[in-house]
């Protein structure tokens, strides 16, 4: 699998999701998945794992396979257990990932909340239904097409996380002109917000 330049992390790591949602239509997950903790603007790398079963070796194979960068999203068949909370949000931090995103809900929300500067995580709410540590439940498959929020996620999508909630791009990114595009706009939305806070003319600086 191949990993996105660094100039383009970087990039995405500057632009506001909502500034994109300017200029993109798809990738955007539904409203369900929200921000569990508040940590930094999440940029990083898909590795998927569809839990078909709430399996808690099948989160642990997952948790061994990623490397630095990496964005873990996890499809919960059901959406009743929570197969992330204190130890795997750890074990990602060991791993070195970008953060967690989590099709269900997730648990020990202060202990991820502790940790949200080191792990941002989303999800769909919380619960104290957890997946159970015996390989009879059933597997998960790693590293295949799932859907998280209503969007097709791949392994080596981009996945980008804020405040606002998740944004899926292919592994190019939302293209060069719409990227620069946006931090134009980003940068240039300190100023307009001054003009129109000074009583600056509404037509002219909103044009209708």
């Amino acid at each position: 699998m191949s990993r996105p330049s660094a100039e383009l992390l970087a990039a995405l790591r500057e632009v506001e999701l909502p500034t994109l949602g300017h200029f993109l239509e798809d990738g955007f997950c539904s409203q369900t998945m929200a921000p569990i903790n508040a940590g930094p603007q999440m940029v990083g790398v898909a590795r998927t794992l569809d839990l078909r079963e709430p399996d808690a070796l099948a989160v642990n194979r997952a948790l061994h396979a990623l490397a630095p960068g990496d964005v873990l999203v996890i499809r919960v068949a059901g959406g009743l257990h929570a197969p992330v909370g204190a130890v795997t949000a750890a074990a990602a931090i060991a791993q070195g990932a970008a953060g967690m995103v989590v099709d269900g809900p997730v648990t020990d929300v202060v202990a991820l909340r502790a940790v949200q500067d080191q792990l941002p995580v989303f999800a769909t709410g919380l619960t104290a239904r957890t997946t159970k540590r015996s390989g009879n439940l059933g597997d998960g498959v790693l590293d295949c097409e799932v859907e998280v929020g209503g969007v097709k996620v791949r392994p080596g999508d981009l996945v980008l996380g804020d405040a606002q909630g998740v944004l899926v791009l292919p592994p190019d990114g939302p293209g060069d002109e719409i990227l620069q595009a946006a931090l134009d706009s980003d940068r240039g939305e300190g100023e307009l917000l001054a003009k129109i806070a000074a009583g600056g003319d509404l037509r002219v600086l909103l044009p209708g």
